[in-house]
């Protein structure tokens, strides 16, 4: 293992991660973004939260589709990252020892 390629490895797996957080953000935003406009544009309606929630849902799936999308490719941006941080110990410690 050569550290300067776990470097590489690594820096790689940080910057998917910076943008799959942002893309999370996005899809959040543009979620919230559809609710607040159905809320007011009468499509969600309900007497309670729930109610409002379950419209919401069947409403604006595409939206949910892509926010849990998101979520799913940072779940495995995060552990990229933490693949490329053991990666990059185990060339160091491999190193010490040669």
């Amino acid at each position: 293992m050569n550290i300067i390629e776990e470097l590489k490895f690594l820096e790689e797996a940080l910057e998917e991660l910076s943008l799959a957080q942002i893309e999370v953000a996005r899809h959040r935003e543009a979620l919230e973004m559809a609710r607040a406009s159905a809320l007011l544009g009468g499509i969600i309606t309900g007497k309670n939260a729930e109610e409002r929630e379950a419209m919401a849902r069947t409403s604006l799936t595409d939206e949910y589709s892509n926010l849990r999308l998101a979520e799913e490719r940072l779940i495995r941006a995060r552990a990229q990252a933490e693949i490329a941080r053991a990666r990059l110990e185990v060339a160091k410690l491999l190193k010490e020892e040669a």
